[in-house]
């Protein structure tokens, strides 16, 4: 399989213009076939982007730990101008005291170090040869660098999350939908986040909405939700790991209203995080679950099993309660799998819904807003299965909608079987003309 990989694309991200320009130079040993050239200069760009990130902290945060580790490495280099030993110490204590490097980060910079020296310093083998890194090791040290630090913005999760959010609020009128949102974050933010980043973020967002309940966090609760959605979507094992190991917070949610139904519809996308969570948080999510429509549909989490869930369902649909269920609830429902078992028991659970109708009017709606989004998914056995059920109650086929609906019904299954033979259905057909 070919390496898709453009270090010159990945070149234009890097944050720091500085650095971007120094690394022009390590871009062009490495094009020009001077591997050894292009490791030495890349170490020197690595030290500069860590000097320049610490720095950025600094005058922007004013941050503490950034600025104590500038003071001891220029103290270092004035105690002894000639070692290198500062340059060890810079990234170990960025590693250590900031969200700038993780482990794995922080290890192939020491590895690039080392393989720094041995291409800088006379260092021979038994052939009296230079150490000459091959193009493989030169491009694995360069793509680290460039996506270890170089591309990724001196932040830190403190004050990223205010930023985040108030970003998000003032461009929530632009950001339109899940595509438009995505590329925004990850352009803006996502990209250049590292994991202890993306679990603090992470973490913010979850109590901003699934847990308050002021006012801003009702306005915002929308957006909030699509970005900690597409946050969750990166690296759904990593907050799962995170949940876990921190129940007790992730477990502390509100008792009702909107924010417990965010936090069913995203639990309808992550089954998995439900048992994950107290058994307190776990009684509030049941209390909505019982007195709210789209949260008793989208709630499969509580059940046995989804096949168990889609019985519920079917049983409650028929029965006396007669919910409302709007198109964009059925819409979260046939996204719970995208397996084709569930996708036939969702057209089967709309049949049912609009064969149950007790209204023209009702009737009309239902099958608006569960059938005909629905229709291009039924099989003939489908269509004959509702058409039996249609043949069974006069709210669905008296009506005057019937006419448009049912010739639509009629016309998916003749596409499906030309030769399909509905003339046995009497009470269908005696007003489709």
């Amino acid at each position: 399989m070919l390496d898709e990989y453009s270090i010159e694309q990945r070149a234009t991200q890097i944050f720091d213009a500085r650095s971007k320009e120094y690394f022009s130079e390590v871009l062009s040993c490495y094009s020009a076939g001077n591997h050894r050239s292009a490791v030495v200069m890349l170490w020197s760009v690595v030290v500069c982007d860590l000097l320049f990130k610490l720095q950025h902290l600094v005058d922007l945060y004013g941050d503490a730990k950034a600025k104590s580790i500038l003071a001891d490495i220029g103290q270092m280099q004035q105690d002894n101008e000639r070692s290198p030993v500062w340059e060890t110490k810079l990234v170990e204590s960025v590693a250590e005291q900031t969200q700038l490097l993780d482990i794995a980060e922080r290890e192939n910079l020491l590895h690039l170090q080392r393989q720094r020296h041995l291409a800088a310093h006379p260092v021979v083998n038994a052939n009296f040869q230079l150490h000459r890194p091959n193009r493989d090791t030169a491009r694995a040290l360069i793509r680290n660098a460039l996506d270890g630090l170089l591309t990724k913005a001196p932040i830190l999760s403190k004050q990223i999350v205010g930023d985040l959010v108030d970003d998000l609020e003032q461009a929530s009128g632009i950001l339109i939908d899940d595509k438009k949102l995505k590329a925004y974050l990850e352009s803006k933010y996502f990209s250049r986040f590292n994991p202890e980043v993306e679990k603090a973020v992470f973490k913010a967002l979850w109590k901003f909405v699934f847990r308050l309940t002021d006012e801003k966090c009702e306005k915002n609760r929308a957006i909030n939700y699509s970005a900690l959605n597409l946050l969750y979507s990166r690296n759904p094992g990593q907050f799962r790991a995170q949940i876990e190991a921190d129940r007790d917070y992730f477990s502390t949610i509100a008792t009702g209203g909107t924010a417990l139904v965010f936090l069913i519809h995203f639990l309808s996308r992550s089954g998995p995080i439900y048992e994950l969570l107290a058994d307190h948080a776990k009684t509030a999510i049941q209390h909505v679950v019982d007195n709210d429509v789209a949260s008793r549909c989208l709630a499969w989490f509580t059940a046995a099993s989804l096949p168990e869930h889609a019985e519920r369902l079917r049983e409650w649909l028929v029965g006396e309660a007669y919910p409302e269920i709007g198109r964009e609830i059925w819409d979260a429902l046939r996204e719970i799998s995208d397996s084709p078992e569930w996708e036939k028991t969702v057209v089967r659970l709309a049949s049912a819904y609009y064969v149950a109708s007790t209204s023209y009017d009702g009737a009309d709606k239902r099958f608006n807003e569960a059938i005909r989004p629905l229709l291009p998914k039924f099989d003939l056995d489908d269509c004959i299965e509702l058409i039996r059920g249609i043949e069974q109650n006069g709210q669905t086929w008296e009506r005057r909608g019937a006419y448009r609906d049912h010739r639509e019904l009629r016309a998916r299954a003749l596409e499906i079987n030309p030769a399909a033979d509905l003339t046995g259905y009497q009470v269908f057909n005696r007003h489709l003309g």
